[in-house]
Protein backbone atom coordinates (compact mmCIF):
# COMPACT_ATOMS: atom_id res chain seq x y z
CA UNK A 1 0.00 0.00 0.00
CA UNK A 2 1.55 3.27 -1.06
CA UNK A 3 1.56 6.30 1.20
CA UNK A 4 -1.24 8.74 0.49
CA UNK A 5 -1.09 12.44 1.14
CA UNK A 6 -4.88 12.78 1.01
CA UNK A 7 -6.97 13.10 4.12
CA UNK A 8 -10.25 11.23 3.85
CA UNK A 9 -13.41 12.34 5.65
CA UNK A 10 -13.93 9.07 7.53
CA UNK A 11 -11.62 6.08 7.91
CA UNK A 12 -13.33 2.89 9.08
CA UNK A 13 -11.36 0.05 10.63
CA UNK A 14 -13.22 -3.21 10.14
CA UNK A 15 -15.17 -4.53 7.15
CA UNK A 16 -17.68 -6.51 9.17
CA UNK A 17 -21.37 -5.68 9.22
CA UNK A 18 -20.92 -2.66 11.53
CA UNK A 19 -18.24 -1.06 9.40
CA UNK A 20 -20.04 -1.71 6.12
CA UNK A 21 -23.29 -0.34 7.52
CA UNK A 22 -21.64 2.81 8.84
CA UNK A 23 -20.12 3.34 5.41
CA UNK A 24 -23.57 3.10 3.77
CA UNK A 25 -24.98 5.70 6.15
CA UNK A 26 -22.10 8.09 5.53
CA UNK A 27 -21.97 7.73 1.75
CA UNK A 28 -25.73 8.23 1.57
CA UNK A 29 -24.98 11.65 3.08
CA UNK A 30 -22.18 12.37 0.62
CA UNK A 31 -19.22 11.72 2.92
CA UNK A 32 -15.95 10.33 1.56
CA UNK A 33 -15.19 7.02 3.29
CA UNK A 34 -12.42 4.43 3.21
CA UNK A 35 -12.40 1.00 4.87
CA UNK A 36 -9.53 -1.27 5.88
CA UNK A 37 -9.66 -4.74 7.42
CA UNK A 38 -6.82 -6.95 8.58
CA UNK A 39 -8.62 -10.10 7.37
CA UNK A 40 -8.31 -11.64 3.92
CA UNK A 41 -11.99 -11.00 3.21
CA UNK A 42 -14.93 -8.93 4.36
CA UNK A 43 -17.60 -9.94 6.83
CA UNK A 44 -15.88 -10.47 10.17
CA UNK A 45 -17.92 -13.15 11.92
CA UNK A 46 -20.16 -13.43 8.88
CA UNK A 47 -17.69 -16.10 7.89
CA UNK A 48 -17.78 -18.97 5.41
CA UNK A 49 -15.04 -21.49 4.67
CA UNK A 50 -14.69 -24.18 2.03
CA UNK A 51 -12.93 -27.52 2.37
CA UNK A 52 -12.89 -29.17 -1.05
CA UNK A 53 -16.57 -29.51 -2.04
CA UNK A 54 -17.89 -28.81 1.48
CA UNK A 55 -18.95 -25.34 2.62
CA UNK A 56 -19.14 -24.27 6.27
CA UNK A 57 -20.60 -21.25 8.01
CA UNK A 58 -18.22 -21.15 10.97
CA UNK A 59 -19.10 -17.79 12.54
CA UNK A 60 -22.64 -16.45 12.73
CA UNK A 61 -25.07 -19.20 11.73
CA UNK A 62 -28.23 -17.18 11.12
CA UNK A 63 -29.93 -13.95 12.11
CA UNK A 64 -33.37 -12.61 12.91
CA UNK A 65 -34.88 -9.24 12.01
CA UNK A 66 -36.67 -7.15 14.63
CA UNK A 67 -36.18 -3.51 13.56
CA UNK A 68 -37.46 -1.62 10.52
CA UNK A 69 -34.03 -0.35 9.42
CA UNK A 70 -32.52 -3.82 9.27
CA UNK A 71 -35.70 -5.20 7.70
CA UNK A 72 -35.43 -2.73 4.83
CA UNK A 73 -31.90 -3.88 4.03
CA UNK A 74 -32.71 -7.58 4.35
CA UNK A 75 -35.80 -7.33 2.17
CA UNK A 76 -33.61 -5.96 -0.61
CA UNK A 77 -31.07 -8.73 0.00
CA UNK A 78 -33.86 -11.30 -0.28
CA UNK A 79 -35.05 -9.73 -3.54
CA UNK A 80 -31.49 -10.01 -4.86
CA UNK A 81 -31.27 -13.69 -3.90
CA UNK A 82 -28.60 -13.09 -1.26
CA UNK A 83 -30.68 -13.96 1.83
CA UNK A 84 -33.38 -16.59 2.40
CA UNK A 85 -35.39 -18.08 5.25
CA UNK A 86 -33.78 -21.10 6.87
CA UNK A 87 -36.57 -21.92 9.33
CA UNK A 88 -38.81 -20.34 11.98
CA UNK A 89 -37.11 -21.80 15.03
CA UNK A 90 -35.10 -24.90 15.85
CA UNK A 91 -37.25 -26.37 18.62
CA UNK A 92 -40.56 -24.70 17.82
CA UNK A 93 -41.97 -21.91 15.66
CA UNK A 94 -41.70 -18.64 17.58
CA UNK A 95 -42.87 -16.48 14.69
CA UNK A 96 -39.45 -15.09 13.75
CA UNK A 97 -37.77 -16.34 10.59
CA UNK A 98 -34.16 -17.44 10.92
CA UNK A 99 -32.39 -16.02 7.89
CA UNK A 100 -29.27 -17.35 6.21
CA UNK A 101 -27.31 -16.79 3.01
CA UNK A 102 -27.50 -19.69 0.52
CA UNK A 103 -23.93 -18.93 -0.63
CA UNK A 104 -22.72 -18.78 2.96
CA UNK A 105 -23.12 -16.09 5.60
CA UNK A 106 -20.29 -14.06 4.16
CA UNK A 107 -22.61 -13.48 1.20
CA UNK A 108 -24.41 -10.67 3.03
CA UNK A 109 -21.14 -8.80 3.60
CA UNK A 110 -20.03 -9.37 0.00
CA UNK A 111 -23.36 -8.01 -1.25
CA UNK A 112 -22.97 -4.87 0.86
CA UNK A 113 -19.35 -4.53 -0.24
CA UNK A 114 -20.27 -4.71 -3.92
CA UNK A 115 -22.75 -1.88 -3.43
CA UNK A 116 -20.19 0.26 -1.59
CA UNK A 117 -17.56 -0.26 -4.27
CA UNK A 118 -20.06 0.89 -6.89
CA UNK A 119 -20.23 4.10 -4.88
CA UNK A 120 -16.47 4.49 -5.20
CA UNK A 121 -15.54 3.41 -1.67
CA UNK A 122 -12.10 1.84 -1.28
CA UNK A 123 -12.31 -1.35 0.80
CA UNK A 124 -8.87 -2.83 1.39
CA UNK A 125 -8.59 -6.22 3.06
CA UNK A 126 -5.37 -7.78 4.36
CA UNK A 127 -4.52 -4.23 5.46
CA UNK A 128 -3.56 -3.83 9.10
CA UNK A 129 -3.04 -0.62 11.03
CA UNK A 130 0.08 -0.71 13.21
CA UNK A 131 -1.48 1.78 15.60
CA UNK A 132 -3.70 4.85 15.80
CA UNK A 133 -2.15 8.20 16.56
CA UNK A 134 -3.42 11.77 16.77
CA UNK A 135 -1.73 14.53 14.79
CA UNK A 136 -2.54 18.22 15.00
CA UNK A 137 -5.52 18.07 12.65
CA UNK A 138 -6.09 14.43 11.66
CA UNK A 139 -5.92 10.81 12.73
CA UNK A 140 -2.91 8.93 11.37
CA UNK A 141 -2.87 5.18 10.83
CA UNK A 142 0.56 3.80 9.85
CA UNK A 143 0.05 0.47 8.07
CA UNK A 144 2.03 -2.65 8.93
CA UNK A 145 3.00 -3.28 5.30
CA UNK A 146 3.90 0.34 4.62
CA UNK A 147 2.06 3.52 3.89
CA UNK A 148 -0.46 5.26 6.07
CA UNK A 149 -4.04 6.52 6.21
CA UNK A 150 -5.04 10.01 7.30
CA UNK A 151 -8.60 10.87 8.25
CA UNK A 152 -10.57 13.64 9.89
CA UNK A 153 -12.80 11.08 11.66
CA UNK A 154 -12.42 7.44 12.66
CA UNK A 155 -14.89 4.62 13.22
CA UNK A 156 -13.31 1.52 14.74
CA UNK A 157 -15.36 -1.69 14.79
CA UNK A 158 -12.64 -4.10 15.89
CA UNK A 159 -13.09 -5.97 19.18
CA UNK A 160 -12.48 -3.58 22.07
CA UNK A 161 -9.24 -5.20 23.35
CA UNK A 162 -7.70 -4.89 19.86
CA UNK A 163 -8.88 -1.28 19.62
CA UNK A 164 -7.38 -0.42 23.00
CA UNK A 165 -4.07 -1.92 21.89
CA UNK A 166 -4.06 0.21 18.71
CA UNK A 167 -4.73 3.34 20.77
CA UNK A 168 -2.15 2.47 23.42
CA UNK A 169 0.52 1.75 20.81
CA UNK A 170 -0.20 5.17 19.29
CA UNK A 171 -0.04 6.92 22.67
CA UNK A 172 -3.70 8.00 22.50
CA UNK A 173 -4.86 8.64 26.06
CA UNK A 174 -8.44 8.06 27.12
CA UNK A 175 -10.43 9.69 29.87
CA UNK A 176 -10.88 7.75 33.08
CA UNK A 177 -14.61 7.44 32.36
CA UNK A 178 -14.11 6.01 28.87
CA UNK A 179 -11.37 3.65 30.07
CA UNK A 180 -13.65 2.33 32.79
CA UNK A 181 -16.52 1.78 30.36
CA UNK A 182 -14.37 -0.07 27.86
CA UNK A 183 -12.70 -2.12 30.59
CA UNK A 184 -16.09 -3.54 31.54
CA UNK A 185 -16.62 -5.08 28.09
CA UNK A 186 -15.60 -8.73 28.08
CA UNK A 187 -15.75 -11.31 25.30
CA UNK A 188 -16.52 -14.98 24.90
CA UNK A 189 -13.98 -17.09 22.99
CA UNK A 190 -15.39 -19.89 20.86
CA UNK A 191 -14.00 -22.87 18.99
CA UNK A 192 -15.72 -23.84 15.76
CA UNK A 193 -15.10 -27.47 14.85
CA UNK A 194 -15.65 -28.10 11.14
CA UNK A 195 -16.30 -31.73 10.16
CA UNK A 196 -16.61 -32.99 6.58
CA UNK A 197 -18.42 -36.31 6.21
CA UNK A 198 -18.75 -38.97 3.52
CA UNK A 199 -22.48 -39.44 4.16
CA UNK A 200 -25.43 -37.58 5.71
CA UNK A 201 -25.12 -36.75 9.41
CA UNK A 202 -27.53 -37.72 12.19
CA UNK A 203 -28.73 -34.12 12.56
CA UNK A 204 -32.42 -33.77 11.70
CA UNK A 205 -34.04 -31.07 9.56
CA UNK A 206 -33.91 -28.11 9.46
CA UNK A 207 -30.24 -28.70 10.23
CA UNK A 208 -29.73 -26.53 13.28
CA UNK A 209 -29.58 -27.41 16.98
CA UNK A 210 -29.48 -24.44 19.36
CA UNK A 211 -28.32 -25.17 22.91
CA UNK A 212 -27.05 -23.24 25.94
CA UNK A 213 -23.70 -22.26 27.45
CA UNK A 214 -24.16 -25.15 29.87
CA UNK A 215 -23.73 -27.57 26.96
CA UNK A 216 -20.37 -28.33 25.37
CA UNK A 217 -21.73 -27.50 21.93
CA UNK A 218 -23.81 -24.33 21.97
CA UNK A 219 -24.85 -24.68 18.33
CA UNK A 220 -24.67 -27.54 15.85
CA UNK A 221 -25.28 -26.86 12.17
CA UNK A 222 -25.63 -29.28 9.29
CA UNK A 223 -24.53 -27.01 6.45
CA UNK A 224 -25.92 -29.44 3.85
CA UNK A 225 -29.42 -29.50 5.33
CA UNK A 226 -29.19 -25.75 5.78
CA UNK A 227 -28.65 -25.36 2.04
CA UNK A 228 -25.11 -23.97 2.14
CA UNK A 229 -22.96 -27.02 1.37
CA UNK A 230 -23.17 -29.39 -1.59
CA UNK A 231 -21.90 -32.23 0.61
CA UNK A 232 -22.36 -33.23 4.29
CA UNK A 233 -20.57 -30.71 6.51
CA UNK A 234 -21.09 -30.02 10.22
CA UNK A 235 -20.18 -26.98 12.31
CA UNK A 236 -19.93 -27.37 16.11
CA UNK A 237 -19.60 -24.23 18.26
CA UNK A 238 -17.94 -24.92 21.62
CA UNK A 239 -18.97 -23.06 24.77
CA UNK A 240 -16.91 -20.23 26.24
CA UNK A 241 -15.53 -21.95 29.35
CA UNK A 242 -14.16 -24.94 27.44
CA UNK A 243 -12.79 -22.74 24.65
CA UNK A 244 -11.08 -20.57 27.27
CA UNK A 245 -9.56 -23.43 29.24
CA UNK A 246 -8.21 -25.19 26.14
CA UNK A 247 -7.25 -22.13 24.08
CA UNK A 248 -3.52 -22.90 24.07
CA UNK A 249 -3.84 -26.67 23.65
CA UNK A 250 -2.67 -28.34 20.45
CA UNK A 251 -5.42 -28.18 17.81
CA UNK A 252 -5.05 -31.88 17.03
CA UNK A 253 -5.75 -32.75 20.67
CA UNK A 254 -8.76 -30.45 20.82
CA UNK A 255 -10.19 -31.89 17.60
CA UNK A 256 -9.72 -35.48 18.79
CA UNK A 257 -11.56 -34.82 22.05
CA UNK A 258 -14.36 -32.86 20.40
CA UNK A 259 -14.95 -35.57 17.80
CA UNK A 260 -15.67 -38.04 20.59
CA UNK A 261 -18.35 -35.72 21.96
CA UNK A 262 -19.68 -35.01 18.46
CA UNK A 263 -20.27 -38.68 17.65
CA UNK A 264 -24.06 -38.65 18.28
CA UNK A 265 -24.54 -36.02 15.55
CA UNK A 266 -22.02 -37.55 13.14
CA UNK A 267 -23.95 -40.82 13.29
CA UNK A 268 -22.87 -43.60 10.93
CA UNK A 269 -20.99 -41.27 8.59
CA UNK A 270 -17.21 -41.32 8.36
CA UNK A 271 -15.20 -38.20 9.08
CA UNK A 272 -13.28 -37.22 5.94
CA UNK A 273 -11.65 -34.01 7.14
CA UNK A 274 -11.67 -31.59 10.08
CA UNK A 275 -10.56 -28.06 10.88
CA UNK A 276 -10.60 -25.99 14.05
CA UNK A 277 -11.44 -22.30 13.81
CA UNK A 278 -10.69 -20.22 16.91
CA UNK A 279 -12.74 -17.08 17.57
CA UNK A 280 -11.04 -15.18 20.39
CA UNK A 281 -13.75 -12.48 20.40
CA UNK A 282 -16.80 -14.45 19.32
CA UNK A 283 -19.23 -12.15 21.08
CA UNK A 284 -19.54 -9.90 24.12
CA UNK A 285 -20.41 -11.25 27.54
CA UNK A 286 -20.99 -7.70 28.77
CA UNK A 287 -21.78 -5.26 25.93
CA UNK A 288 -21.76 -1.51 26.34
CA UNK A 289 -25.32 -0.22 26.86
CA UNK A 290 -25.10 2.32 24.00
CA UNK A 291 -24.98 1.52 20.29
CA UNK A 292 -21.77 3.48 19.81
CA UNK A 293 -19.23 5.29 21.93
CA UNK A 294 -17.54 8.58 21.05
CA UNK A 295 -14.11 8.16 22.62
CA UNK A 296 -12.84 11.65 21.83
CA UNK A 297 -13.45 14.53 19.44
CA UNK A 298 -9.84 15.69 19.09
CA UNK A 299 -8.29 15.94 16.53
CA UNK A 300 -11.60 14.67 15.15
CA UNK A 301 -14.34 12.30 16.24
CA UNK A 302 -13.21 8.79 17.15
CA UNK A 303 -16.21 6.48 17.42
CA UNK A 304 -16.28 2.84 18.50
CA UNK A 305 -18.94 0.47 17.19
CA UNK A 306 -19.60 -3.23 16.72
CA UNK A 307 -21.61 -5.99 18.33
CA UNK A 308 -20.16 -5.04 21.74
CA UNK A 309 -22.19 -1.83 21.65
CA UNK A 310 -25.91 -1.77 22.25
CA UNK A 311 -26.51 -5.47 21.87
CA UNK A 312 -24.82 -8.52 20.32
CA UNK A 313 -25.73 -10.68 17.32
CA UNK A 314 -26.01 -9.76 13.66
CA UNK A 315 -28.73 -7.14 13.97
CA UNK A 316 -26.93 -5.63 16.94
CA UNK A 317 -23.84 -5.14 14.78
CA UNK A 318 -25.98 -3.55 12.06
CA UNK A 319 -27.66 -1.19 14.54
CA UNK A 320 -24.31 -0.18 15.99
CA UNK A 321 -22.85 0.64 12.58
CA UNK A 322 -25.90 2.71 11.69
CA UNK A 323 -25.70 4.54 15.01
CA UNK A 324 -21.98 5.28 14.57
CA UNK A 325 -22.53 6.66 11.09
CA UNK A 326 -25.38 8.86 12.26
CA UNK A 327 -23.27 10.10 15.17
CA UNK A 328 -20.60 11.40 12.80
CA UNK A 329 -23.21 13.11 10.64
CA UNK A 330 -24.60 14.80 13.74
Amino acid sequence: MSTTDQVTDVQIIGAGLSGLTAARVLTDAGRHVSIIDKGRGVGGRLATRRIDDATFDHGAQFFTVRGDDFREVIEQAIADGVVAVWCHGFDNDDGYPRYYCPQGMTGLAKWLTADLRKRGIAIDTATRAAHIEATTDAWRLPLVDGGERLARSLIVTAPVPQTLQLLDDGAVSLSAEVSEQLGQITYKPTFALLVRLDAPSAVQPPGGIQRTEDDLFTFIADNHLKGVSATPALTFHVNGPVSTSRWDDKPADIIADLLVEAAPWIGDATVVDTQLQKWKFAGPYTPHPDRHLVVTTSPGPLVLAGDAFGGPKVEGAFNSGMSAGQALLA
